[in-house]
């Protein structure tokens, strides 16, 4: 018997609104993501001015490196949003897997980004040690301080859990990037203090101390993206997920090769089954298509299963 496959046609809207992803449906996947992308772009505009300008009156170098941290930020969810927008493409001719490796990019480039800001708020806190010129920071960067400690963690709070809700790799790394800055703002609230009580040095030396957490934090998110880039799945509890329901399937004698690949939050499955060599064409072919649905239907984002059926002289198993 040749070998079988079963497609499913990507163009179609009527499958790509069947599909569900976890718990929301993909148009509400799309919405979400920008929702929360553009909550952060306007938060965090506030908060950049907020903070420069306070770290410049106040004289605190913490505060304008922290400020400046808030700023890639911004840059970072406009990349988020961007990415969601190309995401959401339908599948075409040129992109027959989906436009959702648009998403990972953007992964890697919040990653960069938080790279940027560790490195930005070192070079500002040196500078500020060699040239010796460290001032007592008045109470405007203070109360900056505290106030994005609070509106930061709360954005991680809300951008972390839309994220998780609507598997999105890019709005988990940005959810990151805001608790990193919550993180530079503690930082620069301890060094604030300690300047403001005679420890000059304290506020530049806290913002080198957090800049060493936001670079490697940045470096995990950049390898988490490429990782997706290059095809990696490392989800072993939905990979045991669908080995269990193939071999439960009536008709399955064995499971020869599964591979997966992620794009975006969307998983597609290649599978290599074998199905008894007595089968008709026909049976082998329905095999195959009660698979794919038992697949598609218990298991959460997946797009598409490719299957390829191969003649076995093994009996075959009782099951879906």
């Amino acid at each position: 018997m040749k070998g079988m496959t079963t497609k499913k046609n990507m163009n179609s809207k009527s499958e790509l609104n069947k599909n569900q992803l976890g718990k929301v449906s993909e148009t509400e996947y799309f919405s979400q993501g920008e929702k929360v992308s553009i909550v952060g772009i306007v938060g965090n505009v506030i908060l950049t001015a907020v903070k420069i300008a306070a770290g410049i009156a106040g004289h605190s170098t913490a505060m304008v490196a922290d400020g400046a941290h808030s700023a890639s930020d911004i840059l970072s969810s406009l990349v988020v949003l961007i990415s969601l927008k190309i995401a959401k493409k339908p599948a075409d001719e040129a992109h027959p897997y989906g436009h959702g490796k648009a998403e990972s990019l953007a992964t890697v480039a919040v990653g960069v980004f938080l790279l940027g800001a560790g490195l930005s708020i070192v070079y500002f806190a040196a500078k500020s040690i060699i040239s010796g010129h460290t001032v007592e920071p008045g109470m405007l960067p203070l109360l900056a301080a505290i106030l994005s400690i609070v509106s930061k963690e709360a954005m991680f709070q809300y951008t972390f859990r839309i994220g998780k809700k609507i598997n999105s790799s890019s709005t988990i790394a940005n959810a990151w990037h805001h608790r990193s800055d919550a993180y530079s703002s503690v930082a620069s609230l301890v060094g604030i203090i300690g300047a403001r009580h005679g420890f000059l040095m304290l506020d530049p030396i806290a913002g080198i101390g957090v800049s060493f957490f936001i670079v490697k934090m940045g470096w995990d998110i950049i390898y988490n993206g490429v990782y997706q880039l290059m095809d990696g799945f490392s989800d072993s509890q939905t990979m045991e997920e669908m080995k269990q329901i193939i071999n439960e399937c009536e008709g399955v004698s064995d499971l020869k090769a599964i591979s997966v690949r992620q794009s975006g939050p969307y998983i597609f499955v290649d599978l290599k089954i074998g199905v008894d060599r007595k089968a008709t064409f026909e049976q082998a072919h329905e095999v195959a298509g009660k698979v794919k649905s038992e697949i598609m239907s218990k298991v959460s984002n997946v797009k598409n299963v490719h299957i390829h059926v191969d003649p076995v002289d093994t009996k075959s198993r009782k099951g879906c």
